[in-house]
């Protein structure tokens, strides 16, 4: 068995044999990465090994649920993704929102979706600030709705927070093509967040107070 492997391939022998030895195969490569990720929600390393625990028995339960056109890391991140939503609503914690400095842009609204999908999103629960909740919520939804690859490439960058290498080796693509990819998916989640929630950009940009 060769221990370069990509993770993508290990998860269909586990698929395909479903035993021990492929799951545990399995959850050793993914294990540091969603350890990371789940930390930049929780801050809480204990909370963190809860939320991964449950995570693995979800894809042992679940992964009939796995659809093969896109990637099984892509599916192991959503369920640690909803995991944390679960333990952040229970604590009752808030959304927290690094400003962060980002380029200049070509438009307002191309400014607008460069803050919801680069910004260091600590955890993704409900807060207060219902603006940048609905905000936040209907640019994921565009990412949702691309059409491939563009969807599979801004999910693995904008919500499983991967490297560009990273996408680029475990999607088999060369990195200029992950980058021109990603640059056409945010102008088209610009362009439907534009389209269909007008006032809510409008209210973002251009807030009363100011």
């Amino acid at each position: 068995m060769s221990n370069n492997q990509s993770i993508q391939e290990i998860a269909l022998e586990f698929i395909e044999k479903k035993n021990e030895t492929t799951f545990t195969r399995l959850i050793n490569r993914l294990r540091p990465g969603l350890y990371s990720f789940t930390h930049k929600i929780l801050k809480d390393r204990i909370l963190c090994e809860d939320v991964i625990t449950e995570t693995f028995i979800s894809i042992w339960s679940k992964v009939d649920q796995y659809d093969h056109r896109y990637n099984f890391s892509t599916w192991a991140y959503a369920i640690a993704k909803n995991n944390c939503w679960g333990v952040l609503k229970e604590k009752k914690k808030t959304v927290s929102i690094d400003k962060v400095p980002f380029k200049s842009l070509h438009s307002k609204n191309f400014m607008y979706v460069n803050r919801i999908t680069t910004t260091d999103i600590e955890c993704l629960a409900p807060s207060g600030d219902e603006l940048i909740q609905k905000l936040y919520d209907v640019s994921i939804n565009a990412i949702y709705e691309l059409k491939e690859p563009y969807k599979t490439v801004m999910i693995e960058r904008e919500i499983n927070k991967k490297q560009l290498d990273a996408i680029a080796d475990d999607l088999g693509w060369n990195l200029s093509t992950v980058k021109t990819r990603l640059r056409k998916a945010k102008v088209d989640i610009a362009d439907k967040v534009k389209l269909k929630h007008s006032h809510l950009v409008e209210s973002y940009l251009y807030p009363e107070d100011e």
